[in-house]
């Protein structure tokens, strides 16, 4: 995401800092990004795993038509998450704000430490196992 909505000062996130203060004003004081970057990114993630499962093919489109249903897709249950627990959905979309800044800030060395957060995001004690 960073590299698609925060990468310079012509960059979306950038161009439109405004509106992430907008948003912060109305929610804890904590900027958060918005449903379509989330969604977009999404949807080129499966794209990319798409492409890999049909073995790389050295043709492949990441067009609005192809994937315009798993774009829905992920803005409807992002809508959906938002409505049904919107202090959870506001943390995450603010935690996934800050992870982007720290990456724009440190680089590679925001990763570093992150190994421990990233277990404990998991919560693996409440997480079933495979039977």
């Amino acid at each position: 995401m960073r590299g698609r909505y925060f990468n310079g000062p012509k960059s979306v996130g950038m161009k439109f800092s405004d509106r992430f203060e907008e948003i912060a004003s109305n929610k804890a004081q904590r900027p958060e990004v918005t449903i379509p970057m989330v969604a977009l990114t999404s949807t080129s993630v499966y794209a990319a795993l798409l492409w890999k499962a049909n073995g790389s093919p050295s043709k492949f489109n990441f067009t609005g038509n192809l994937f315009s249903e798993v774009y829905f897709f992920h803005v409807k249950l992002l809508e959906k998450m938002k409505g049904a627990a919107p202090g959870k959905f506001h943390k995450m979309m603010a935690d996934i704000f800050d992870a982007i800044q720290q990456l724009s800030a440190n680089g590679n060395a925001a990763l570093v430490g992150s190994h421990d957060s990233a277990m404990a995001f998991l919560d693996l004690d409440g997480m079933d196992d495979e039977e």
